[in-house]
C-alpha cells in the first residue's frame, strides 16, 4: 500500500516543512531519522554518493517505516532516468539540479509527471514498489500527482 505523501499535504496547504540530509545508502539512516519525529522529510543526496536501483527501493521502504517522506537530489546527467526510479521505488519528491533555463523546468516536470494526452508528462505506468497489484491506473496518476517536484 502506498503511504500518503505527507510532504505533498504540508505544501499544499502552505505550511512550512523541516527537513535534513543524508548521504548514506544504508537504510537505517532514513528509518532512524524518521523515528526521531524531528523532521518533515529527508533529503537523499544521491548527486553525491554511490547508488543503484534496488538500493532506492530499501531507502524508500526505510523512509516509509520510519514515517518519513523522502526527496531524492539528483545529479544533472540522467535526472529522467533516476527521478522515475526513485518515484517508482516509493520516493516522495525529487529535487532537480542545475536548471538553467525554462525547457529545463519542462523537461523536469515531464519526467516525473504521467504521460497523459495535453501534457508534457513522460512516465508511464511502472510496474515497480509503487505500484502495486490491483493499484489503479487513475490513482496512480494521482500518487504521481503528488510527487513534490522542486527546483
Amino acid at each position: 500500500m502506498k503511504m500518503p505523501n505527507t510532504l505533498h499535504q504540508k505544501v499544499a496547504a502552505g505550511e512550512p516543512t523541516v527537513g535534513t540530509h543524508f548521504l548514506s545508502t544504508d537504510p537505517d539512516i532514513p528509518e532512524i531519522i524518521g523515528d526521531t519525529g524531528l523532521f518533515d522529510y529527508a533529503e537523499f543526496c544521491a548527486e553525491y554518493t554511490v547508488f543503484d536501483m534496488p538500493m532506492l527501493a530499501h531507502l524508500a521502504r526505510a523512509g516509509q517505516a520510519g514515517s518519513l517522506p523522502l526527496i531524492i537530489k539528483l545529479d544533472q546527467a540522467s535526472q529522467a532516468f533516476w527521478a522515475q526510479a526513485a518515484i517508482g521505488a516509493g520516493f516522495d519528491g525529487v529535487l532537480f539540479t542545475d536548471i538553467r533555463t525554462p525547457d529545463d523546468v519542462t523537461a523536469a516536470y515531464a519526467a516525473a509527471r504521467p504521460d497523459r494526452p495535453g501534457t508534457p508528462g513522460r512516465m508511464g505506468f511502472k510496474m515497480r514498489r509503487s505500484a502495486p497489484a490491483g493499484y489503479q491506473a487513475a490513482e496512480y496518476q494521482e500518487a504521481l500527482d503528488r510527487v513534490v517536484l522542486m527546483i
